[in-house]
């Protein structure tokens, strides 16, 4: 099965990514081997591959400014037919990313601007049926996030974890960096969310619900370079849900592990060939 109509709803910036042997000490001076420029934000990066799966995607969250890197955005979602009717565009600053890769594919992230920006709200969920949320984004709208599932009937998937989820969704995708295991088995036990997947680059991930725990264990690939991994995955269980949940996972993992090693969006064909090797074990 597939959904409708999906809805993104997160950070929204341009990504500047810089490619570097390894992070300087402190005080230190280092020279980028190799940078670029891309769309980015979550709530971009999961709409780019919903979008490009033929689903119907439209994109909120932060405001993003009158400036060029603003028209940048705009541009790019005009072009994928993204719709962004409901994001705000003021006067405040575009926000932005600088992503500092090293020589292993190993990430350090700083964000700006989020403070200063407006966020939009929920209003007419109901013409969506599948809502994907980030992170950053639920102190901006967690007062709505607890009447979505209560008044709609609408998937509610999350990728990150950041405030206590004292809403109802359900399911969370979240690096093993972020959550502790007990704290996400409190979450499943509260009835909070039905589905955790704890994914780990190309480490297996682990799938855990109050019937138990699946590891998921990816091919073997070395990372190029993780950014969007964990959206990708994210994403395809927004676009696609969890009817089968072993094949919703396995192909997700598979979306991540795509992008994770070979920096390609992950189109259904290639997800649809790399899940195959994905193995699910009991735990």
């Amino acid at each position: 099965m597939s959904f409708k109509n999906v809805l993104c709803f997160g950070s929204l910036n341009p990504d500047l990514v810089y490619f570097i042997d390894k992070l300087p000490s402190p005080g230190g001076d280092i020279q980028s081997k190799k940078y670029f420029i891309r769309p980015g934000g979550t709530a971009i990066n999961c709409a780019e591959n919903i979008a490009m799966w033929e689903i119907n995607t439209a994109v909120r969250g932060n405001s993003i400014g009158n400036d060029e890197l603003g028209t940048y955005l705009v541009e790019h979602l005009n072009n994928l037919k993204i719709v962004h009717k409901d994001v705000i565009k003021d006067n405040t600053i575009t926000p932005t990313c600088s992503i500092y890769i090293d020589e292993s594919g190993e990430r350090t992230i700083i964000s700006s601007g989020y403070e200063e920006s407006n966020w939009s709200n929920l209003n007419n969920i109901q013409d969506y049926d599948s809502l994907l949320i980030d992170r950053y984004s639920i102190k901006y709208i967690k007062k709505e996030l607890e009447k979505v599932k209560k008044n709609n009937d609408i998937f509610l998937a999350q990728a990150g974890y950041e405030e206590e989820i004292d809403y109802e969704i359900d399911f969370l995708v979240v690096s093993k960096n972020e959550i502790e295991v007990k704290e996400a088995n409190e979450i499943l036990e509260k009835g909070m969310a039905k589905w955790i997947l704890l994914t780990s680059s190309n480490l297996p991930a682990r799938l855990l619900s109050t019937d138990g725990v699946l590891e998921i264990v990816p091919p073997d690939f070395k990372t190029i370079n993780a950014t969007g991994a964990g959206d990708a995955t994210a994403a395809y269980i927004s676009a696609f849900g969890i009817e089968d949940v072993i094949d919703s996972v396995k192909k997700a993992c598979a979306a991540g592990a795509i992008v994770a090693g070979t920096n390609d969006k992950p189109n259904l064909k290639m997800i649809d060939e790399i899940s195959k090797l994905v193995e699910i074990n009991p735990r």
